[in-house]
């Protein structure tokens, strides 16, 4: 599916060019550019690419992504035996320098992991871009700006830096000093001040694992200590003291981690 658009005659903040997603993609060889700002992505299959003509290869995989600026020589075609799917995205207007500035673009930006917010944007609003009038602009131009947003937030949320300051140092220390109370993603929310979805998908892509699946461990770990330096405890007590007021889920998680009892572990370890 595809949308094209000839350039509005008022002059409009941000426009769309064109737009479109399922798309088969043919090869494209473009000595001059492109007169927009091009955003392509791959759905399926791969695509190869050379930005500026100097035989620097770049592999487009699914959920991989590159903008181009106006007018910088490229090309790229289908690569392997299936059909290259790409959506893909061009736009320009009176402010649209500027805000790609914000992005740090310069001759164009390839991102590696394209979040799924950004993914699913043109499909979704694919179906606002196809007014091609004076009234429906203004709302397209915002459109594009949550665009260039988007594309923001998701070079943040590749940033190691970002993702250790705002998320997952919070929860790790949350899940340090709480771990013997009952703690739920929505707890941990509102440690971040993200949504549960978003924290879980970053958290998860630094520690592979969820944060509770790291509380669980954490608490493990715990319980192990316990159980070797306090000989005093009973079982019950040391899973009371990392957060299981359940016994018989302490012994079952306990086992499912060491693949022994806490009994067991305690008397022949």
């Amino acid at each position: 599916m595809r949308i094209a658009f000839n350039r509005p005659t008022m002059k409009i903040p941000l426009y769309c060019d064109s737009i479109g997603y399922d798309w088969n993609q043919p090869p494209i060889h473009r000595l001059n550019g492109y007169y927009a700002y091009h955003w392509l992505q791959t759905e399926s299959g791969m695509g190869m690419g050379m930005v500026n003509l100097d035989h620097q290869h770049i592999l487009l995989k699914r959920n991989q992504g590159i903008l181009c600026r106006p007018r910088v020589p490229h090309e790229y075609h289908p690569t392997g035996s299936e059909p290259w799917k790409v959506s893909f995205l061009s736009f320009d207007g009176t402010i649209a320098n500027d805000m790609v500035h914000f992005l740090k673009l310069n001759q164009f930006l390839l991102v590696q992991a394209v979040s799924p917010e950004l993914t699913a944007f043109i499909p979704q609003t694919f179906n606002q871009f196809k007014p091609n009038d004076n009234l429906s602009l203004p709302d397209q131009s915002i459109q594009i700006y949550k665009f260039i947003m988007l594309l923001k937030q998701n070079e943040l949320l590749n940033t190691k830096q970002f993702q250790s300051s705002t998320i997952t140092s919070p929860i790790l220390a949350y899940i340090s000093n709480h771990f013997a109370e009952p703690i739920s993603n929505q707890d941990l929310s509102k440690v971040t001040s993200y949504s549960v979805t978003y924290q879980n998908r970053v958290f998860k892509r630094l520690f592979k694992m969820t944060p509770l699946e790291y509380l669980n461990q954490y608490r493990m770990k715990k319980a192990k200590e316990l159980l070797l330096t306090n000989a005093a405890l009973e079982v019950h007590e040391v899973g009371i003291k990392v957060g299981f007021h359940d016994t018989s889920h302490f012994i079952d998680q306990f086992k499912k981690f060491y693949q022994t009892t806490p009994s067991h572990f305690r008397k022949y370890i």
